[in-house]
């Protein structure tokens, strides 16, 4: 596979970039769940990352294209995201390999279609399962013009042919952001009701149950996406757009599950976090130290 031409996706209006920051020190950060970073941590993790955010790894991972979401291998040397040319309508999932010292130049995921877009990838937490939404065709869609969630296997190290995610929770809407836990269940959102909410699936004999909406506490009038939730589902840290309490476009919130299953009121992660620009597509490492996130702030303001 050949390296990604980037002069196709120079966009000089706006600059999304990956941004990480450590979370452990936000007073709202989640205590350990169980999940363990990679045996030797995070090494193209900036050395003096503390809790106000920086560009992650720029020049190599943050570059003059716009991107979103982050997802990462269990063994921490393989990343994943989404680049973009808003002007071309172009949209594909890469990735790129830490050799030690820095990250590989990006490549295209081997099933990527440049006349098809594609967005949202996201490693199941075994690495065995990279989700993602596409507007791909497949037998049984609902008709229209929108997005599905779809899934794709790595086996015998290598990805093997996609296919669309089975079961009854794909709708005439759009599916975006697809996370997947321990237990199976699948978290995602999507507008089939008009607006953007958050949802989750079962998954039971190889198939996804009826979408299940999260609770009031959690969506809103406002409107709720990319929601990552720890692999053990104790929390929830999600996008709320346009919400009274935030700080610009869309603000990055965080929920605690009770023990009742019940969800906390949803809290902001404040203005260190957010900022007045898009703030979204989190991910957080297994053990809950680091978090990621995309902005579409200056850098002079990180």
């Amino acid at each position: 596979m050949n390296s990604i031409p980037w002069s196709t996706f120079r966009i000089p209006i706006l600059l999304i970039s990956l941004t990480a920051a450590v979370w452990a020190c936000h007073p709202e950060a989640p205590q350990e769940t169980g999940s363990q970073a990679p045996a030797n941590g995070y090494p193209w993790l900036p050395d003096d990352l503390g809790p106000v955010p920086q560009i992650l790894r720029p020049g190599e991972l943050s570059t003059a294209i716009d991107k979103f979401n982050f997802t990462l291998s269990p063994g921490g040397d393989t990343v994943f995201y989404c680049a973009t040319n808003q002007k071309l309508g172009f949209t594909a999932p890469v990735y790129q390999v830490w050799n030690g010292t820095a990250f590989d130049p990006p490549q295209w995921l081997p099933f990527a279609e440049a006349e098809i877009p594609m967005a949202d990838v996201q490693m199941s937490p075994d690495g065995k399962h990279l989700f993602y939404s596409t507007f791909k065709d497949y037998p049984g869609k609902a008709e229209g013009f929108h997005f599905d969630l779809w899934q794709v296997q790595w086996k015998n190290n290598a990805w093997q042919e996609p296919q669309p995610v089975k079961g009854e929770l794909a709708s005439a809407g759009n599916e975006f952001y697809p996370v997947s836990t321990n237990s199976g269940r699948l978290y995602f959102n999507s507008d089939f009701e008009n607006t953007s909410d958050l949802y989750y699936a079962d998954f039971k004999d190889g198939l996804y149950g009826k979408a299940i909406a999260l609770p009031a506490n959690i969506n809103t009038e406002a409107r709720e996406a990319d929601a990552f939730v720890a692999a053990d589902e104790s929390y929830i840290v999600f996008v709320r757009v346009d919400a009274e309490d935030g700080f610009g476009n869309s603000d990055l919130y965080i929920s605690f599950r009770r023990s009742d299953t019940s969800w906390t009121d949803p809290q902001n992660l404040g203005p260190t976090i957010n900022s007045d620009q898009i703030d979204g597509s989190p991910w957080l490492s297994p053990d809950g130290q680091y978090l990621v996130f995309t902005t579409g702030r200056k850098e002079a303001q990180i």
